[in-house]
């Protein structure tokens, strides 16, 4: 295989891998608490305290601009940490390790790009094509229901993982909720919960017993987050949307 078709191929991997690094990273760092915490209180809490899932996701002509952008050290250390898996795989299957890196950096400044211009409409060249309205609506929605639509440039994972949302299937689903609210058939659906708690072990068999430890890590970690959300949001000054200065 020419070295050229093996870097191409390389790339086009590395871009179905970024769609679910992004959703992977947005989901599980960007929206849960976890250390580092400085990824969900720049995001789920100076982010979207600014951006919301109405008119005030926009950012006017007349305002400044601001936490929309990673950090600057976001590209090197995205890079660095997938280096080994780069050389790795360049190592058993050659002329990879360059696309790989390229198309990389490449996801990486079209996602920032692209961000920017779903929150910052300035009629750039992207915005008169109906596949950036499609992107920028499907962020939109993320901003509304925020464990939903989790990638930005390639909703790929979204799709893949199940939290893929459209306005179309939000009316669906809507209508579908009625739906079983009229019927009763919430009700039952509470009825048969209650019949499935009897199943539960018993707890001094081991699967009591593990399903007990399991619980008790699981309102631990809870009970962590909970105090880190509220430490967090005590210790941060949200920022005030501003005007620009005018023009002297």
């Amino acid at each position: 295989m020419p070295a050229i078709v093996s870097q191409v191929l390389s790339g086009l991997f590395w871009i179905v891998y970024g769609s679910f690094f992004e959703w992977y990273w947005h989901r599980f760092w960007m929206h849960e608490v976890r250390k580092p915490t400085e990824a969900f209180r720049g995001h789920a809490i100076v982010h979207h305290g600014l951006y919301k899932g109405d008119d005030r996701y926009f950012v006017p002509k007349e305002e400044h601009a601001q936490h929309i952008l990673l950090k600057p050290y976001a590209l090197p250390a995205i890079v660095v940490v997938h280096l080994p898996i780069v050389f790795f795989i360049e190592k058993h299957i050659p002329h990879t390790a360059i696309g790989g890196i390229t198309f990389t950096i490449l996801y990486f400044v079209i996602y920032e790009y692209m961000h920017w211009n779903m929150h910052v409409p300035r009629d750039h060249f992207v915005e008169r094509f109906k596949w950036f309205h499609f992107l920028r609506q499907h962020h939109k929605l993320h901003h509304q229901h925020p464990q939903k639509n989790f990638c930005v440039l390639l909703p790929l994972a979204d799709a893949v993982c199940g939290t893929m949302v459209t306005d179309q299937s939000l009316e669906r689903r809507r209508i579908e909720r009625e739906a079983e609210i009229a019927a009763g058939k919430l009700q039952r659906a509470g009825k048969n919960i209650k019949k499935s708690e009897l199943a539960k072990p018993a707890p001094n068999s081991i699967a009591g017993k593990i399903a007990a430890f399991r619980a008790d890590r699981a309102a631990k970690r809870h009970a962590w987050q909970i105090a880190t959300v509220k430490h967090m949001v005590a210790n941060t000054t949200m920022p005030e949307r501003k005007l620009k200065q005018p023009q002297k």
